[in-house]
């Protein structure tokens, strides 16, 4: 298998529901590499500002993903556009984006969400959807 692909509504959703994504990925796909973009920093570093859960969730997120060794792609660009760029049928994205599951879906691209439990769930949107 190829790259693991993760985007800022899977990071922010699994630490809102105290689970740590990257463990998870590394447990369900071994032999894979987590990846990142520096957007995803970027949009964490931006939600790590705002004052309550939201930030809070942010700022553990970028705090624990400092302590992992996860590769950053330091292509600055909206993180959507450089998952789709990127992401091949021979990858793996793990997003709670349902936009973005549409688009990837047409190309071909494996994608999971990420549940409360902390499972990662196949995602596989019906044809013409």
């Amino acid at each position: 298998m190829g790259k693991v692909f993760l985007d800022t509504s899977a990071i922010l959703f699994s630490f809102r529901n105290k689970k740590d994504i990257f463990n998870i990925v590394s447990n369900v796909f071994p032999t894979s590499n987590a990846i990142i973009s520096v957007g995803v920093i970027r949009e964490l570093t931006k939600n790590g500002t705002n004052k309550g859960k939201k930030g809070s969730v942010a700022r553990t997120s970028l705090s624990i993903l400092k302590s992992k060794n996860i590769k950053v792609d330091n292509i600055d660009m909206n993180v959507d556009n450089w998952i789709f760029k990127k992401a091949s049928r021979f990858d793996v994205v793990v997003t709670n984006d349902t936009e973005l599951i549409s688009k990837l879906n047409k190309k071909r691209v494996t994608c999971f969400k990420v549940s409360k439990s902390g499972a990662l769930k196949k995602v596989m949107l019906i044809r013409g959807e």
